[in-house]
């Protein structure tokens, strides 16, 4: 496990870099990708029939339904914003992977110095 130092105000104290951490960060992240997925299913936009039913043109224009309008706006806005949900929940995927393999290359750069230590205090004289 590493450490590094940081100056908290007039103090210095010891962050701990703890991989199991990370990686527990990292599920809650993910789990996060979940929450964006539901509230992307639940933006269904207008299912069935138009509820905006037959709105007529004030000026009475021939074959022109402003409510169709309104539906097909409503769908594109639903689109789009299922783009931006994918978006976030995708990140949400690539920021735990990322935590992940830090977590990862913390455990082998910790287990690559436990193997090259030396002590130089004398007291493992051979």
């Amino acid at each position: 496990m590493g450490a590094r130092w940081v100056r908290d105000g007039e103090a210095l104290r010891v962050i701990e870099n703890d991989p199991d951490s990370l990686e527990h960060v990292a599920g809650r992240v993910e789990t996060i990708h979940d929450h964006f997925q539901d509230a992307k299913a639940k933006l269904t936009g207008i299912v069935g029939q138009n509820p905006f039913g037959a709105i007529k043109h004030p000026d009475e224009r021939p074959g022109e339904q402003p409510s169709d309008g309104i539906a097909n706006a409503l769908g594109t806005y639903r689109d789009g914003m299922h783009k931006q949900f994918d978006a976030a929940a995708k990140l949400m995927l690539s920021t735990g992977g990322a935590l992940r393999a830090a977590a990862t290359a913390m455990r082998q750069t910790d287990a690559a110095a436990a193997d090259s230590l030396t002590v130089k205090d004398g007291s493992l004289q051979v």
